[in-house]
Protein backbone atom coordinates (compact mmCIF):
# COMPACT_ATOMS: atom_id res chain seq x y z
CA UNK A 1 0.00 0.00 0.00
CA UNK A 2 1.33 3.41 -0.91
CA UNK A 3 1.64 6.23 1.60
CA UNK A 4 -0.88 8.21 -0.42
CA UNK A 5 -3.44 5.40 -0.25
CA UNK A 6 -2.81 4.90 3.48
CA UNK A 7 -3.30 8.63 4.06
CA UNK A 8 -6.62 8.63 2.22
CA UNK A 9 -7.83 5.51 4.04
CA UNK A 10 -6.85 6.84 7.47
CA UNK A 11 -8.73 10.06 6.79
CA UNK A 12 -11.73 8.10 5.56
CA UNK A 13 -11.73 5.84 8.63
CA UNK A 14 -11.55 8.92 10.84
CA UNK A 15 -14.48 10.43 8.93
CA UNK A 16 -16.60 7.33 9.52
CA UNK A 17 -15.85 7.39 13.25
CA UNK A 18 -16.65 11.10 13.45
CA UNK A 19 -19.94 10.64 11.58
CA UNK A 20 -21.02 8.22 14.31
CA UNK A 21 -21.47 11.27 16.52
CA UNK A 22 -24.49 12.48 14.50
CA UNK A 23 -27.08 10.20 16.12
CA UNK A 24 -25.69 11.09 19.56
CA UNK A 25 -27.16 14.57 19.11
CA UNK A 26 -30.55 12.91 19.46
CA UNK A 27 -29.82 10.72 22.48
CA UNK A 28 -32.30 11.02 25.33
CA UNK A 29 -30.83 12.79 28.35
CA UNK A 30 -31.40 9.64 30.42
CA UNK A 31 -29.06 7.73 28.11
CA UNK A 32 -26.43 10.47 28.31
CA UNK A 33 -26.76 10.35 32.09
CA UNK A 34 -26.31 6.57 32.12
CA UNK A 35 -23.09 6.85 30.06
CA UNK A 36 -21.79 9.67 32.28
CA UNK A 37 -22.73 7.95 35.54
CA UNK A 38 -22.35 4.23 34.87
CA UNK A 39 -19.93 3.78 31.97
CA UNK A 40 -17.57 6.65 32.74
CA UNK A 41 -18.08 6.70 36.51
CA UNK A 42 -18.34 10.50 36.59
CA UNK A 43 -21.50 10.70 38.69
CA UNK A 44 -24.84 12.06 37.56
CA UNK A 45 -24.87 14.22 34.44
CA UNK A 46 -25.70 17.79 35.48
CA UNK A 47 -29.27 18.53 34.46
CA UNK A 48 -28.88 21.96 32.91
CA UNK A 49 -29.77 23.58 29.62
CA UNK A 50 -26.09 24.27 28.84
CA UNK A 51 -25.20 20.60 29.43
CA UNK A 52 -27.82 19.36 26.98
CA UNK A 53 -26.90 22.10 24.48
CA UNK A 54 -23.14 21.43 24.63
CA UNK A 55 -23.48 17.64 24.44
CA UNK A 56 -25.75 17.79 21.41
CA UNK A 57 -24.02 20.64 19.58
CA UNK A 58 -20.60 19.01 20.10
CA UNK A 59 -21.92 15.80 18.56
CA UNK A 60 -23.08 17.79 15.54
CA UNK A 61 -19.71 19.57 15.24
CA UNK A 62 -17.87 16.24 15.27
CA UNK A 63 -20.25 14.90 12.61
CA UNK A 64 -19.74 18.04 10.52
CA UNK A 65 -15.97 17.53 10.72
CA UNK A 66 -16.50 13.92 9.65
CA UNK A 67 -18.59 14.96 6.65
CA UNK A 68 -15.94 17.45 5.49
CA UNK A 69 -13.18 14.87 5.94
CA UNK A 70 -15.19 12.27 4.04
CA UNK A 71 -15.77 14.74 1.21
CA UNK A 72 -12.01 15.29 0.97
CA UNK A 73 -11.39 11.56 0.61
CA UNK A 74 -14.17 11.02 -1.93
CA UNK A 75 -12.54 13.43 -4.38
CA UNK A 76 -8.97 12.68 -3.35
CA UNK A 77 -7.15 14.02 -6.41
CA UNK A 78 -8.82 17.41 -6.11
CA UNK A 79 -8.78 17.85 -2.33
CA UNK A 80 -5.55 16.02 -1.43
CA UNK A 81 -3.81 19.38 -0.71
CA UNK A 82 -6.16 19.75 2.28
CA UNK A 83 -4.67 16.65 3.93
CA UNK A 84 -1.78 18.49 5.65
CA UNK A 85 -4.21 21.18 6.81
CA UNK A 86 -6.45 18.55 8.39
CA UNK A 87 -3.39 16.82 9.85
CA UNK A 88 -2.04 20.03 11.36
CA UNK A 89 -5.45 20.89 12.78
CA UNK A 90 -5.55 17.48 14.43
CA UNK A 91 -2.18 18.11 16.08
CA UNK A 92 -3.30 21.51 17.37
CA UNK A 93 -6.72 20.20 18.39
CA UNK A 94 -5.14 17.26 20.22
CA UNK A 95 -2.85 19.55 22.20
CA UNK A 96 -5.79 21.82 22.97
CA UNK A 97 -7.86 18.87 24.15
CA UNK A 98 -5.03 17.76 26.41
CA UNK A 99 -5.03 21.21 28.03
CA UNK A 100 -8.83 21.13 28.36
CA UNK A 101 -8.75 17.61 29.81
CA UNK A 102 -6.08 18.49 32.36
CA UNK A 103 -7.96 21.62 33.41
CA UNK A 104 -11.34 19.84 33.53
CA UNK A 105 -10.28 17.10 35.91
CA UNK A 106 -11.31 14.17 33.72
CA UNK A 107 -9.91 10.78 34.76
CA UNK A 108 -6.18 10.30 34.07
CA UNK A 109 -6.81 7.67 31.39
CA UNK A 110 -9.04 10.10 29.51
CA UNK A 111 -6.47 12.92 29.58
CA UNK A 112 -3.67 10.50 28.66
CA UNK A 113 -5.46 9.13 25.61
CA UNK A 114 -7.77 11.72 24.07
CA UNK A 115 -5.58 14.72 23.29
CA UNK A 116 -2.32 12.83 22.78
CA UNK A 117 -4.12 10.28 20.59
CA UNK A 118 -5.59 12.97 18.35
CA UNK A 119 -2.25 14.80 18.11
CA UNK A 120 -0.41 11.57 17.30
CA UNK A 121 -2.97 10.75 14.61
CA UNK A 122 -2.34 14.18 13.07
CA UNK A 123 1.41 13.63 13.20
CA UNK A 124 1.03 10.25 11.45
CA UNK A 125 -1.03 11.94 8.74
CA UNK A 126 1.70 14.55 8.26
CA UNK A 127 4.39 11.88 7.96
CA UNK A 128 2.33 9.95 5.41
CA UNK A 129 1.66 13.13 3.43
CA UNK A 130 5.38 13.94 3.26
CA UNK A 131 6.26 10.38 2.25
CA UNK A 132 3.55 10.40 -0.41
CA UNK A 133 4.86 13.71 -1.80
CA UNK A 134 8.37 12.29 -2.08
CA UNK A 135 7.02 9.30 -3.99
CA UNK A 136 5.17 11.50 -6.52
Amino acid sequence: MTSDRALCLLLRANAVVLLCAAPCALLPVAWMDAVHRDWLGLGPLPDAVITRYMARSLSLVYALHGAVTLAVTLNWDRYRPLAPVLAGLHVVFGLGMLAVDLDSGVPWWWAATEGPGIATYGAVLLVLYRRANRAR
